[in-house]
């Protein structure tokens, strides 16, 4: 019996906006002894904290795509026919050593990807070279689901 499908929404880590919020306050706190005004630290950071506190990263995998979407970097969903992708990898890797950070990221090894916070990535190598890799949280789910459905991935 074929599963319906797989979905996971991932966001970035929350010690990054625990840093911001700490740094903004002390940025503010310093201003704020030396009689100037904390309006530029609120212009910066307050946006850069709701980016980091609204971002997500949807993967919607079924018996005939591959999708994705990483709000707000991406508006649209972007389908991947599963005839299109060649090989499918897990990868364990570290998000500031193998791709200098989180969010979407280039990689000569990994292509580009989309980094969430956690270490296990999907990596995709698609029949035209280009190469895709994405955050997941529940590894074993969606490699039950990949072989119920029969989608090879290497192991």
């Amino acid at each position: 019996m074929e599963s319906k499908g797989f979905q996971e929404k991932s966001g970035f880590p929350k010690f990054i906006l625990i840093i911001l919020v700490f740094q903004s306050i002390v940025t503010t706190l310093i201003l704020l002894k030396d009689k100037e005004s904390p309006w530029v630290v609120l212009y910066v950071t307050v946006p850069l904290i709701l980016l980091f506190a609204f971002s997500f990263l949807r993967l919607r995998i079924n018996q005939n795509n591959f999708e994705y979407s990483f709000f707000p970097f991406t508006f649209k969903t972007t389908k991947i026919p599963w005839n299109e992708i060649q090989e499918i990898q897990f990868v364990n890797t570290d998000p500031i050593s193998d791709f200098g950070g989180w969010g979407v990221r280039l990689s000569k090894k990994y292509g580009k990807a989309f980094i969430t916070g956690n270490n296990e990535i999907i990596f995709l190598q698609l029949k035209n070279g280009k190469k895709r890799s994405f955050t997941i949280k529940n590894k074993n789910k969606l490699i039950i689901f990949l072989e119920e459905n029969k989608i090879n991935y290497l192991k």
